[in-house]
């Protein structure tokens, strides 16, 4: 897909489900109360027909206890590197509360991430620098990730609750290249387990106090198989296992929390991998620092 017409329907697609959200009334309102709990990170999920539009996330109740939703990340992604063939990296999540008593709820929520990207294999096929023309010139790479989540939130009293949670995630990838006339293609498999935790603590309708914990304490090897194709009488079928994560990655993230009549802000800073929660994969500690932060900014209605 050509970079400029990428970039347009990804910004009609946002002015569209902007002003479509604009155009639908609703009374909720987002204050800490005993109704409004946060959604991330937690059991709950957005009411019926309402919104939640933000810079990381946006979202809408389907039914009273279903909501859908997309991260914004993934698709604006694509403004930024040429080299995707999707949108940027289309994603939806489901989250359905099927619990929700006055002091214990439950969900399960599933979400889908894929995409593809492709780049010329050989410079040297266009000196002048214009795009590759065949097939044979690119590089391809397609993704699916599928991660699978269990949340439980407890209420304590009015003040403090305590939330509690796993993911599981499958990541799958394929890939070819035709380097020097010859072929290569494969596909890698990582899949991972996520425990996760959060302390809520509300010291008034606009400031909640929270400090979350992540943990991996499982990750496969990463299991790649290809093969190689040099003519019709030469080849090889190729298999490595490896391990590229570290299976006892953790972060600990106090933040809070501030809620207003519709807007939102999370921020947190803590220390350890940062694992980004769309997708639930892990950066390594040594990446940034040990430094693992939180952020969005959001209005619900």
């Amino acid at each position: 897909m050509h970079p400029s017409l990428r970039k347009h329907l990804l910004v009609a697609v946002i002015c569209t489900m902007s002003a479509g959200a604009s155009a639908v009334p609703s009374k909720a309102r987002a204050y800490h109360t005993y109704k409004e709990r946060l959604l991330d990170t937690t059991a709950y999920s957005l009411e019926r027909r309402e919104f939640r539009l933000g810079a990381m996330k946006l979202s809408y109740g389907i039914f009273k206890y279903l909501e859908i939703s997309t991260y914004t990340v993934p698709w604006l992604a694509g403004l930024f590197l040429e080299e995707f063939e999707t949108i940027g990296s289309p994603n939806v999540e489901f989250k359905s509360t099927l619990i929700n008593r006055n002091r214990f709820a439950l969900s399960v929520s599933v979400e889908f991430l894929w995409g593809r990207v492709s780049s010329c294999t050989n410079p040297m096929l266009n000196p002048d620098g214009q795009l590759c023309t065949t097939e044979a010139e690119f590089s391809t790479v397609n993704w699916l990730v599928y991660p699978i989540s269990v949340t439980s939130s407890v209420r304590i009293n009015s003040r403090i609750s305590i939330h509690i949670g796993g993911q599981y995630t499958a990541t799958q990838a394929t890939g070819g290249t035709r380097p020097f006339e010859g072929d290569i293609s494969g596909s890698a498999v990582v899949n991972m387990l996520q425990i996760y935790g959060m302390f809520e603590w509300r010291l008034s309708r606009v400031v909640a106090l929270t400090v979350t914990t992540r943990w991996l304490p499982y990750v496969s090897q990463t299991v790649v198989r290809g093969q190689i194709v040099v003519d019709d009488d030469t080849g090889a079928t190729i298999g490595i296992q490896a391990d590229i994560l570290d299976n006892n990655a953790f972060a600990v993230i106090p933040g809070a929390v501030f809620s207003w009549n519709r807007a939102n802000i999370r921020l947190g800073v803590g220390y350890g991998a940062f694992f980004v929660e769309p997708v639930g994969l892990v950066v390594p500690a040594s990446v940034l620092s040990s430094i693992s932060p939180e952020f969005d900014v959001f209005v619900r209605f």
